[in-house]
């Protein structure tokens, strides 16, 4: 197995005088070490370490995300065989490494960006739309399936709908409403399928977005690919508006979404098409939120009532 010292050595060679290291404070799901390279001429290369299997997840991480939705070698593959060899603006992959302890971890290009959830007006949101319709464009599903990180992709297919629906159904069988929501939820499982399949992030939410501000313009770079997939392309992004929007943001961002499609000469869904898709992948993030745990409730200021936005999209498309 590679160490750190190796794998480092691999690109910096004897270059390196320094190497500090400390926990990130921006970890979330898992442990994250930055790592500080500091080389011959001065210059230092900024990295992070982060853990890349289910046993380095925090204590609350385990409560919270599902264990069905984990495979340890989704991430690393999806650098390693799809991201290092397109140019999506994604962070530099530096490779894997095991420490001392055993644990597997991703060396990674530290990004000096904000997120997307922290960042003022509609532009950042809808330049995060533009750099997904890059992603699908450039990313093809032959491409993806071709890679060593296709068999461990999600995959968005019947199965893992109604899986979804049933855990939804067992977590929230109090409330009364939530029959409603099923029953449409079969309907717009049915409508999903039809899409055309893309290779997706697959958790494409503002908190694993970071906005770089460059001189003229903001750069894009997505962190996290952990749920990477195979789906409908709009699901990546519903889960980039999936929240408190009006209909008419999530338009205004979406038409953005569309108009960069459009200028890579692909084929593009009308205008209403493309909405209501969006609103049938915000119900299936709906009944998704509602079935995510029963053993782990969210902090108060990311609490939302998916029960009341997926009835109330089901409503304004009639289904």
């Amino acid at each position: 197995m590679t160490s750190l010292e190796q794998l480092l050595a691999s690109h910096f060679g004897d270059r390196i005088t320094d190497v500090s290291s400390r926990p990130s404070l921006y970890a979330s799901s898992f442990f994250v070490d930055e790592i500080d390279i500091r080389l011959d001429d001065g210059t230092t290369v900024e990295l992070v370490a982060k853990a890349a299997q289910w046993e380095a997840k925090s204590p609350e991480a385990h409560s919270a995300k599902p264990a069905f939705l984990w495979n340890d070698q989704r991430e690393r593959t999806t650098y390693e065989s799809i991201l290092a060899k397109v140019d999506v603006g994604s962070a530099r992959y530096f490779g894997s490494f095991v420490d001392a302890t055993g644990v597997h971890y991703l060396l990674l290009e530290r990004i000096a960006g904000v997120r997307l959830s922290e960042c003022d007006g509609l532009e950042p949101w809808r330049e995060a739309a533009r750099w997904l319709a890059r992603l699908h464009a450039r990313v093809s599903v032959e491409k993806a399936s071709a890679s060593c990180a296709a068999a461990h992709l999600v995959r968005y297919d019947r199965a893992f709908y109604e899986s979804w629906r049933h855990r939804a159904e067992r977590f929230q069988s109090s409330r009364a409403d939530l029959s409603r929501l099923a029953a449409t939820h079969r309907h717009v499982v049915d409508r999903l399928l039809y899409e055309r399949t893309s290779f997706l992030h697959g958790e494409f939410y503002s908190a694993n977005v970071l906005i770089v501000h460059r001189a003229k313009a903001i750069a894009v770079r997505p962190i996290d690919w952990e749920m990477a997939s195979f789906g409908p392309a709009l699901m990546d992004l519903a889960y980039l508006l999936a929240g408190r929007w009006t209909d008419d943001e999530r338009a205004d961002v979406a038409d953005a979404y569309v108009r960069e499609l459009a200028s890579h000469r692909l084929d593009t869904p009308r205008r209403e098409h493309c909405l209501r898709t969006l609103d049938c992948c915000l119900i299936h993030l709906s009944v998704q939120n509602l079935g995510w745990s029963d053993a782990w409730t969210p902090p108060s200021d990311h609490t939302y009532d998916w029960l009341g936005e997926g009835l109330r999209l089901c409503e304004r498309w009639q289904l």
